[in-house]
């Protein structure tokens, strides 16, 4: 029997971005897409209203950016369903502070006043800087602009929600807490989550399985798609052996 794998995404994306990364994890396991991450801005309702959807097998979680802090908080809240964590350009303490790296907070809130201004537009520069220092990466962009353009838009007000969940969530404590297994996968040249995040991460929890990508940006999934998936099965494969 295949294992369960829910894949949750980012910030202001949906499950049509995943393309031929969902296809191909089909393969290998029960892939169950989360079409968009529900609008609050309260993590732990956040993670009750996805569980809501699943049923009652145990499964893995992969979490894509954001997505990847709504994991980490699902496999606190619920350690009888969540059998291990893909982390996947993913930051447990998106803004930075003085002894954490991210973005800088003065960066965050003229970002999150963009959105209020233009959503349509900031969107569309966002995906641009997923992409940023990808090699061939106006490829790359025009693939996720079509991706992202295959499902409507969330509305303003779904935007705005998350981000200020973005903005408050801190997770740290979690992860050095996590009683299920962990694995990251960064890239070195990530605009949104600095890579050095890797080490500091397993400075908290000396388990986490770190995996370094070069040059896939904050899109490893698209640059790199067997080789994410390789990393994935190998994780899963060796939860299953012990």
């Amino acid at each position: 029997m295949k294992e369960r794998l829910v894949l949750l995404p980012g910030w202001g994306m949906h499950s049509g971005v995943w393309g031929d990364f969902a296809e191909l994890l089909s393969q290998y396991f029960t892939v169950t897409l989360i079409d968009h991450l529900p609008s609050l801005d309260n993590i732990d309702a956040v993670g009750d209203e996805i569980i809501e959807l699943l049923d009652d097998e145990p499964f893995y979680l992969l979490g894509w950016s954001l997505g990847g802090s709504v994991a980490l908080n699902m496999a606190q809240r619920y350690p009888s369903r969540v059998k291990g964590v893909i982390l996947l350009a993913t930051n447990p303490c998106f803004v930075a502070n003085e002894a954490w790296p991210g973005m800088p907070l003065a960066m965050f809130r003229a970002f999150t006043q963009q959105v209020h201004l233009n959503a349509s537009t900031t969107l569309q520069g966002f995906l641009m800087l997923q992409c940023q220092g990808v090699t061939n990466s106006h490829e790359y962009l025009e693939t996720l602009k079509a991706r992202f353009a295959s499902k409507e838009m969330l509305p303003l007000n779904a935007l705005v929600q998350n981000l200020a969940l973005l903005e408050k969530v801190d997770l740290r404590d979690v992860l050095t807490a996590l009683a299920c297994p962990v694995v990251a996968i960064l890239s070195d040249n990530d605009a949104l989550v600095p890579v050095t995040i890797g080490q500091v991460m397993q400075t908290l929890q000396p388990n986490l399985q770190l995996h370094i990508i070069e040059k896939a940006g904050h899109i490893p999934f698209m640059v790199q798609t067997e080789v994410c998936v390789n990393i994935i099965c190998a994780f899963i494969d060796g939860i299953r052996k012990n």
